[in-house]
């Protein structure tokens, strides 16, 4: 007969003890995120703050999508005067829309539901404003929102 080799109890005993502790204290796993910026700029020109025309400009927008708000799509310029209106479509699900992304900081905020995303973005308008915002070519670009 072969004798088989064991560990000793103190030691199985041991290890268990140190694996719960280890699967007790591990963190849920939580997905950051995702910043994508839209590889087309966008340039022309746009109303600033006070309804004039602004310098001509060509601008990148970011769209920020987070596993913790499914749908939801962030819109976010490069610059702090920026009067650009997203014009999204959802090509998973057919659903579109836009988003004005006005002056400050506050990003433009879409449900735009999960799935493949495509947009171009031009210059917005405001009723009673002296300037004439003008595209002189669209951005665009394409993300996945989960």
């Amino acid at each position: 007969m072969f004798r088989t080799a064991s560990m000793p109890r103190s030691v199985t005993t041991l290890v268990g003890i140190a694996l719960a502790a280890l699967l007790l204290a591990a963190q849920p796993v939580s997905a950051a995120p995702t910043d994508t910026v839209l590889p087309i700029p966008f340039a022309g020109l746009t109303n600033g703050p006070t309804g004039f025309t602004n310098q001509p400009s060509n601008t990148y927008i970011t769209v920020r999508t987070d596993p913790d708000e499914p749908g939801i799509t962030r819109f976010r310029c490069a610059y702090l005067y920026c009067d650009l209106v997203v014009h999204w479509r959802n090509l998973s699900t057919g659903a579109s829309g836009a988003a004005d992304l006005l002056y400050g900081p506050s990003p433009g905020v879409a449900q735009t539901g999960s799935g493949t995303v495509i947009a171009a973005f031009t210059a917005g308008g405001r009723p009673g404003y002296p300037g004439t915002p003008t595209t002189l070519l669209p951005g665009a670009g394409v993300w996945a929102v989960f």
